[in-house]
């Protein structure tokens, strides 16, 4: 675990537009498994033992595979307009208003599919629970943590983030 690092020198490295990127451990374990699948789907179109179905399920399965690649590393966040914008190529994009923000969360789920790998929640005073927005493999901590210490500076609440691991 990394030691926390003085106040001042977090402040130093804030983002306010972030993007996901490939050269990550969790891009590169997305990146080796669709280099697998290719691999396989290769080997079941040069072998003769495999029927149209098994070629066919290969085919979806490595398509499947590199098209949640490209979605995952084309993430980006974004603090705009006092407000926080996630956006992917090959998703929907979403904007979280900042307004009466009372906490954030920022989660490391492992791999999990349903709620992503990463999850960023906006919890809201008055409100039970929060809006998420669930981040692929393809991120830098790091990169994670400058972007929501800028958003605490944004709105000038530098007790605002919460980690969980």
């Amino acid at each position: 675990m990394e030691p926390q690092r003085p106040r001042s020198e977090r402040e130093a490295t804030c983002e306010r537009d972030v993007r996901a990127q490939l050269f990550s451990v969790g891009g590169a374990v997305v990146f080796a498994l669709c280099l697998l699948l290719t691999v396989l789907t290769v080997i079941a179109f040069l072998s003769s033992g495999q029927t149209m179905v098994q070629q066919l399920i290969a085919v979806m399965l490595c398509g499947a595979s590199w098209l949640y690649l490209l979605s995952s590393m084309t993430e980006r966040l974004r603090l705009e307009d006092h407000s926080v914008i996630y956006s992917s190529s090959l998703g929907r994009t979403y904007r979280v208003a900042l307004e009466d923000l009372e906490e954030m969360l920022l989660v490391h789920q492992g791999f999990n599919l349903e709620r992503g790998i990463e999850t960023i929640e906006f919890r809201k005073s008055g409100e039970e629970s929060g809006e998420r927005i669930s981040l692929g493999p393809c991120w830098h901590r790091h990169d994670l943590e400058s972007f929501l210490h800028s958003v605490e500076e944004a709105l000038n609440n530098p007790e605002l983030l919460e980690e969980v691991r």
